[in-house]
């Protein structure tokens, strides 16, 4: 039985408490299985076993309970449900008349119970979407709950399940759902220091198969600060701290650069690139960046590419690995970086 669905499923306007809900929504399973026969007995061991689940403590429920319980969805002030009773060897069992029947139409519209269930089976194939540790470990039981036949994923993402960022993740994604400020000690790999911070968590942004988390970092007093997940050594949450919110988009904040490294008061320059005609179909599909125009060809069959940002190490890194396809006709600044970045890596080779 999905916890989730009983919780959801009580903001209905029918008044039922939870534990009527988890055996009517038990029951409900019963009479839809037309592969086994249910008698009375099987019923309550049934609902019994679903409210231990939900709550250890639970004393369970008596014959006489079950039997109100099926009157109530059989009537008009429950669920109109279609329960018959049939007998086999004199004895007495349940099933409804019409096996498509089911009490989740009257808890939930049709059409979100089918977007629901097309969603789980969505998530069930991108194992490398989101690493949100408790979601996929609950997949099997909305399997379950929506008979969902397992099937061998057919969807890979480029995931990297070995970061070590990922242990933190769930907690900071959960500080940013509910507005939790948080006490991070961190290290830094650039100054090889640990730092602890009073932090407000905002956003949290993949980048390079890394995450980082953006957000007012109260001991410095700025916003937009970024930490990276694998260098965050503990977090704990501060139960009377007054959350900050952010004090823009941080999507608008990052948009004019490549990556998560924007220099204050430094602003978008325009960045013109020539492509060689045998790489120009790659980055035309594939741009470098939302802001990227793809501009006209020239005789030589060369095109030519427009890009509005800030210049910084992550859009210098992205340009490295073609630039033996690619002309830098401007700016300056841009040429000079990435030659010092070639010469570099010359000499290394020395």
């Amino acid at each position: 039985m999905s916890e989730y669905f009983v919780k959801f499923a009580l903001k209905s306007p029918m008044p039922v408490n939870k534990n009527a809900l988890t055996r009517y929504l038990t029951l409900d399973k019963c009479f839809r299985n037309t592969g086994r026969m249910y008698f009375i007995e099987d019923l309550v061991d049934a609902c019994n076993q679903a409210l231990k689940e939900l709550d250890p403590k639970c004393k369970g429920v008596q014959k006489r309970q079950v039997q109100y319980d099926i009157d109530y969805m059989r009537s008009s002030e429950g669920f109109g449900a279609p329960i018959t009773a049939y007998y086999f060897d004199k004895r007495k069992y349940y099933r409804y008349e019409d096996p498509k029947f089911t009490i989740h139409q009257k808890l939930l519209p049709h059409n979100i119970i089918e977007l629901s269930k097309e969603v789980v089976c969505f998530l069930t194939q991108f194992e490398g979407l989101a690493p949100l540790k408790e979601l996929y470990e609950k997949l099997p039981e909305l399997e379950k709950f929506y008979d969902i036949k397992e099937k061998e994923s057919f969807v890979e993402f480029d995931f990297n399940f070995d970061y070590e960022g990922l242990n933190n993740f769930t907690e900071i994604f959960s500080a940013i759902m509910h507005n939790k400020v948080l006490e991070i000690k961190y290290h830094s790999f650039v100054k090889n220091e640990n730092y602890s911070y009073i932090f407000h968590p905002h956003y949290l942004k993949e980048y390079n198969h890394r995450w980082y988390v953006i957000g007012y970092n109260e001991t410095e007093n700025k916003f937009n600060w970024v930490l990276g997940l694998e260098r965050i050594l503990s977090v704990k949450e501060l139960v009377n701290k007054d959350y900050v919110p952010p004090k823009e988009s941080i999507k608008d904040y990052f948009y004019d650069i490549i990556g998560i490294t924007k220099e204050e008061n430094k602003k978008p320059q325009k960045i013109t690139l020539m492509v060689h005609p045998s790489f120009e179909k790659y980055i035309t599909t594939r741009p470098f960046h939302p802001s990227q125009k793809n501009k006209k060809i020239n005789e030589e069959g060369w095109r030519e590419i427009e890009l509005n940002l800030i210049i910084n190490e992550e859009l210098i890194n992205n340009l490295m690995p073609y630039i033996h396809y690619i002309k830098i006709e401007s700016p300056e600044e841009l040429k000079e970086k990435v030659k010092e970045r070639l010469e570099t890596g010359i000499k290394n080779l020395q």
